[in-house]
């Protein structure tokens, strides 16, 4: 790719050369007008007369033909500015008129191809944005279908007076509202993150011991799926970490969840590690990446894994790498999105590594001390 070009250096150029035209023209036109003959020695014009014969009309053919440049090189220096304004303009309108599909497409490279190119990025990222709130419609309408139906089989039951079928299916209802609650938790919050931007949101921060959020996110995750092996693994005399407890708990609860969903082999166990680091990868507060000590979380399975490319939408809100609706892999999209908010917000950092077939694995860093 070739280097930025300034336009404001591309107009000095051409000014330069409408200059070194115009020097050309005089020059030319100088030559093919001015006499050139010297009268014979001691022999000086008559009085009155000019020394080189009845002016010419060289100067008036030269201020003619620097006005026909400098007229031309502005029209053209004029279409070549405004014809990509002309298009963006279009492009833009078109946006607003409701064209997810329109771009620019500026292929020049100075700093009205930098627009075009800013355009058309964050053209993509309202496709996908737009794109994405219509998977999440369909997605809670997909995951509200199933409970709000088996409620209603419910209530049906116990107006028809069976009421020992209508009792067995009070613990189906009681998971399904369980999951709707999720659900609507789940927006709620991505919704809190959203108005807050991110780590400006208020956290109610509270000293905790690691220990103790681990082994309350094994014991839940247990609940949920006993039938999943966890391999857990915590460094003894951990420093406590100062987190918002609740929010905190729901990074690990979605990553072991995650974890669940995405490997089939039930026999495969799910390895929560929970260690101190030294040099950990941070957020610092105005945004930027540091170094720092830090306790980290590692959760690693060894499931289905994510493709290079999925790994580069993974925190997009509404996105999902399984786009089946089973109720094994359901959910709105915004556990991951949920994960990497909150992560920031407490100044934390989180890296994923990942590979088609053979897993993955998600640190999260946690800074020690008030941040």
């Amino acid at each position: 790719m070739r280097p930025p070009r300034s336009l404001a250096a591309r107009l000095v150029a051409i000014a330069a050369l409408q200059l070194l035209l115009l020097a050309i023209v005089a020059i030319v036109i100088w030559w093919f007008t001015a006499p050139h003959g010297h009268p014979p020695h001691g022999h000086g014009p008559p009085r009155g007369e000019h020394p080189h014969g009845p002016p010419t009309f060289g100067p008036l053919l030269t201020l003619l033909c620097s006005a026909a440049i400098l007229a031309l090189g502005a029209v053209i220096t004029a279409r070549w500015i405004v014809r990509p304004i002309r298009q963006l303009t279009k492009a833009i309108s078109a946006l607003g008129e409701g064209d997810l599909a329109v771009r620019s497409k500026l292929s020049r490279d100075d700093e009205i191809g930098e627009l075009g190119r800013r355009f058309d990025d964050m053209a993509d990222r309202i496709e996908r944005l737009l794109l994405s709130e219509k998977e999440l419609f369909a997605n809670v309408a997909h995951e509200l279908r199933t409970p709000l139906a088996r409620i209603g089989v419910a209530l049906d039951l116990a107006s028809e007076g069976n009421s020992e079928r209508a009792r067995a299916s009070l613990t189906e209802i009681a998971v399904d509202v369980a999951e709707l609650e999720k659900i609507v938790d789940d927006i709620l919050t991505a919704m809190r993150f959203e108005v807050g931007a991110g780590a400006s949101l208020p956290l109610r921060r509270t000293r905790v011991a690691p220990k103790a959020i681990a082994v309350a996110a094994v014991e839940r995750m247990a609940g949920r799926h006993g039938d999943r092996t966890l391999d857990v693994a915590i460094d003894p005399d951990l420093p406590e970490i100062e987190v918002d407890p609740v929010l905190f708990r729901r990074v690990i609860d979605n990553l072991l969840v995650n974890a669940h969903k995405y490997t089939p082999d039930r026999a495969s166990p799910i390895k929560l590690a929970v260690t101190r680091t030294v040099g950990a990868a941070l957020r610092g507060p105005d945004g930027s990446m540091t170094r720092g000590d830090a306790v980290v979380f590692e959760i690693t399975d060894r499931g289905v894994g994510l493709s290079p490319e999925e790994q580069e939408h993974m925190f997009d809100p509404f996105w999902r790498s399984e786009r089946s609706r089973s109720r094994a892999t359901g959910g709105v999209g915004l556990g991951l999105t949920l994960v990497k908010r909150i992560v920031d917000a407490h100044g934390g950092g989180i890296a994923v590594t990942s590979e088609v077939g053979e897993g993955t694995t998600a640190r999260i860093s946690v800074p020690l001390g008030a941040r």
